[in-house]
């Protein structure tokens, strides 16, 4: 009896050892599962990423994205994340798309807090005179929450800004009066062009 204990002994530890390698193996398994789905969850997610300022260039103008206060980023279904140096640059990439389905966020710099983003759907919008964003039509974002009247945070020596417009009505801007300013509207501060394109 003493040789069917001992074997039975033996034959349980090694089937225990075994099962200790199986979860040990399977922990593991699940860990590295739970560290790759935490390093994707940020764009994937549909968040905006952060922008290396001064080294990263604009998808849409190919300019080098400079100034925090007007960045945007377009963040995808499958967590491609696009950035831009203005509004005015991600309105015209969306505008351009084929599938605007394949858009998961769309985010913008709010310009009170430059750096820090906010979704283009809940942000509003200000258009300021002169060529205050890199694109020179004048689009500033800002909170929803901030202000009741945004258009009164247009710094000292600058022109009004236009009432608070919605992300719809930028996108609607764009498609109308184009990116970017033409020569003529530089100069005179008006006028529409009708295209949306720049020059790459």
């Amino acid at each position: 009896m003493t040789a069917v204990t001992t074997t039975i002994a033996r034959r349980g530890t090694s089937a225990a050892a075994g099962t200790g390698r199986h979860v040990a193996a399977v922990t593991l398994l699940l860990l590295v599962a739970a560290l790759a789905l935490c390093a994707c969850s940020g764009a994937r997610g549909g968040a905006p990423s952060p922008i290396e300022y001064g080294q990263r260039d604009c998808d849409f103008c190919r300019m080098t994205i400079s100034d925090p206060r007007y960045a945007a980023e377009l963040v995808t279904n499958t967590g491609k994340v696009h950035p831009f140096d203005s509004i005015e640059c991600l309105a015209g990439y969306y505008a351009q798309l084929a599938d605007p389905a394949s858009v998961r966020a769309l985010w913008v710099s709010d310009y009170a807090h430059p750096g820090r983003f906010l979704r283009a759907d809940s942000a509003r919008f200000v258009r300021v005179a002169g060529p205050g964003s890199p694109m020179g039509r004048g689009l500033r974002a800002y909170a929803a929450s901030a202000d009741a009247n945004v258009a009164g945070n247009v710094p000292r020596g600058e022109s009004g800004g236009s009432e608070p417009m919605a992300w719809p009505q930028v996108l609607a801007l764009v498609s109308r009066e184009g990116v970017a300013p033409t020569a003529a509207e530089a100069r005179t501060g008006s006028g529409e062009r009708g295209a949306i394109g720049v020059a790459r």
